[in-house]
């Protein structure tokens, strides 16, 4: 059986200036390039003065064929027209593959939009079969009619669809796809970096204080991950001086990053709550593992990769019922689930958090069956059966 070409395209992959960028993406593309000659285009943005041509590079080390290739779009209007702006970047990638085999090529779309539609419309052209991977963002952008009509006639063209958790597959069958089309994939954690160390060195490391209580959260400040709720959660805290909140992420919207910086301090607890910043898994490892506790309470998620990075490390997870949470949660065992918008039962976790004595190592073990070589090889199973070459 001849060997697959797998050509995936993704906006959101790391670079030498965004080195956290997708790096989920990578972790499994760079297993799965196991399976076959898998090409990678990564798309970046650009638009005359506001976003001029890009000058970013990959990370050193990367191990898959990689083009970046600059992608005229509108920024911040006329969202409806990015599948187009995507399309004529993938039909120019392809267009330069002089060997170009379309009986062992598949187009292998990250993100329903505007990859999806993108790859789709070159995918028809060409006759070829695709498949979509749907992560999250896709369940908000359904909400709006023009892209919502681009994306099911994707999904509907699609050989067939990758979901990232349970709640995504049922969204796109109640969209009215078929859901033997679908499977659900969960991400992957990479264990050999996100593992259970002493937490006293890892507090010291960082200069935290052995007696402090310390929670911390991950994920870019927007929204959706929730961290007004969990300022108000913390509150209470605001007259014990050992207290202390870190955040990690980049900032998203930078509405959201001034409201929570205005309100933390209205409360008197800047010294106390700490945003900083995207940082590299090496330094979010060290903080979870100094952490009491990992708090999340996000509004909407698919397969929440810190949940998963935070239970690997070790570290008790506070969170919502968002996406496939409660797949990985169990209460009692590797953490607390907390209905949403309830800073009140998010306060109450985190004090019942303090006083459960938690086995790190049991933790960590709840998730080890995710990694990313089954991730990866679920993705090739699944290609194959739906290919028909199972």
């Amino acid at each position: 059986m001849s060997e697959l070409r797998i050509l995936s395209v993704c906006t959101n992959f790391p670079t030498r200036n965004r080195p956290t960028l997708g790096l989920f993406v990578y972790r499994r593309l760079s297993k799965l390039s196991g399976y076959g000659d898998l090409r990678l285009l990564v798309p970046q943005p650009y638009f005359p003065f506001l976003r001029p041509r890009p000058a970013d590079a990959l990370l050193a080390g990367n191990n898959m064929p990689v083009s970046i290739k600059r992608m005229f779009y509108l920024p911040g209007v006329a969202k409806s027209w990015d599948g187009g702006w995507l399309e004529r970047v993938v039909s120019r990638w392809v267009s330069s593959m002089k060997d170009l085999d379309r009986g062992t090529t598949i187009l292998d779309a990250h993100f329903g939009y505007p990859e999806g539609v993108g790859c789709y419309r070159v995918a028809k052209r060409l006759g070829v079969p695709l498949f979509i991977t749907v992560r999250g963002l896709e369940t908000e952008l359904m909400e709006f009619p023009a892209i919502r009509k681009q994306m099911l006639e994707a999904f509907d063209y699609c050989t067939g669809v990758i979901a990232v958790s349970q709640s995504l597959k049922d969204m796109l069958v109640e969209q009215g796809l078929e859901a033997k089309k679908i499977r659900v994939i969960s991400n992957g954690v990479d264990s050999d970096i996100y593992s259970p160390r002493d937490k006293l060195q890892s507090r010291q490391q960082l200069g935290v204080r052995i007696d402090a209580k310390l929670i911390v959260s991950l994920g870019n400040v927007q929204r959706r991950k929730g961290y007004d709720l969990l300022v108000e959660a913390i509150a209470p805290y605001r007259d014990t001086p050992s207290f202390r909140c870190v955040i990690l992420g980049g900032v998203n919207e930078t509405a959201t990053m001034a409201s929570l910086e205005a309100r933390v301090a209205q409360l008197g607890m800047s010294d106390q709550v700490q945003f900083l910043g995207q940082a590299t898994p090496d330094v979010v490892v060290q903080w979870l593992r100094a952490a009491d506790a990992f708090v999340l309470p996000t509004r909407r998620e698919g397969c929440c990769n810190a949940v998963l990075e935070a239970l690997s490390s070790g570290v008790p997870v506070i969170t919502t019922p968002a996406g496939d949470n409660t797949k990985f949660v169990v209460d009692g065992k590797n953490g607390f689930i907390v209905p949403h918008e309830d800073p009140r039962g998010l306060h109450r976790a985190i004090e019942q958090a303090s006083e459960h004595p938690w086995d790190s190592r049991a933790i960590s073990q709840s998730v080890h069956q995710y990694t990313w070589d089954g991730t990866a090889e679920k993705v090739h199973m699944f290609f194959q059966e739906r290919l028909g070459r199972g």
